[in-house]
């Protein structure tokens, strides 16, 4: 097992501004930095790299144009928080991060793109990593709740956030119209994307979202299993599109599913998505579990934060 206080990936040596270190899940590790900002050039540069590796792993597509316009474009200055998942070697095997903001008024989070290798997905680490920002984030913050954004073109993801919150505090929903506070929210959201005029506001589809990408975004389109879901995806999100997600999260409900993980693991010895393999496709494979922006969460024009 890897000391906790010491990386083992020489390209995480000697940084101008060390990650903090904690467990994450037996056998992994987080390395998190609060203030990216603070990395220097040198440091940056190493990041980069390995964040443009993952991403060819974790999408089996190339993602260097995109990453080498992020990070050019300020990724390192704009991202409030950036976190590597270590392995049990110590090698970085995913990665996620976040913004934070206020849109229409309101406290929010932004995911940023998000993955984790295929080899890895079985252990639920894209899970435990989204349950750690949000109770950073959430609990600091009790009285009042808290909204996550994403963008995502990933069905799964987008059922596990509403499997894991409940339908109702997760949008859009087809069967219901949008709040107004919610409608204009995304609307914030999708300006601050540079993604306005793109927006259907009745829908929360972003037509063109991807527009950065030169290639495919997934080299495998992606799929949840649930065939009425998979439809729409397939039907109505073209390969460069995507779907602004908004869930509001308060501190009751975090702490209410965080509780149920607790019961969960204690009563079967392991994590809820712990267990056997799952398809690749699936990205954490994450139903009944803290959601995930993973895999295709957060994903953002290189030109804007």
């Amino acid at each position: 097992m890897p000391s906790p206080t010491r990386l083992q990936c020489p390209d995480l040596h000697d940084l101008s501004s060390p990650p903090v270190l904690s467990d994450l899940r037996p056998g992994y590790r987080v390395a998190r930095w609060d203030s990216p900002a603070d990395l220097a050039p040198d440091c940056r540069e190493r990041l980069h790299h390995i964040l443009r590796d993952l991403a060819a792993r974790a999408f089996a597509a190339d993602h260097s144009g995109y990453w080498r316009n992020r990070v050019g474009s300020g990724f390192f200055d704009q991202i409030s928080t950036l976190a590597l998942i270590l392995g049990p070697d110590g090698v970085p095997v995913g990665w996620g991060g976040y913004h934070r903001h206020r849109f229409a008024s309101r406290r929010a989070l932004y995911l940023d793109a998000a993955g984790v290798v295929p080899a890895h997905r079985r252990f639920g680490l894209s899970a435990a990593l989204m349950a750690r920002f949000l109770t950073r984030e959430v609990l600091a913050h009790p009285l009042s709740p808290t909204y996550v954004v994403l963008r995502t073109r990933h069905p799964a993801v987008y059922s596990a956030w509403r499997d894991g919150l409940g339908r109702h505090r997760v949008h859009p929903h087809r069967e219901r119209p949008l709040p107004a506070r919610v409608r204009r929210l995304a609307g914030d959201a999708a300006a601050w994307l540079g993604d306005g005029p793109r927006l259907d506001p009745d829908t929360l589809l972003v037509r063109d979202a991807y527009r950065m990408f030169d290639g495919d975004i997934y080299g495998v389109r992606p799929h949840s299993g649930d065939e009425r879901l998979d439809a729409y995806f397939d039907r109505e999100i073209g390969p460069k599109d995507a779907l602004l997600v908004v869930a509001r999260v308060s501190a009751p409900a975090l702490v209410r599913i965080l509780a149920g993980r607790a019961l969960a693991r204690r009563s079967t010895g392991r994590p809820p998505t712990g267990g056997r393999p799952r398809a690749a496709t699936r990205d954490d494979g994450l139903r009944h579990s803290v959601p995930t922006g993973a895999g295709a969460g957060g994903l953002i024009p290189g030109g804007r934060p």
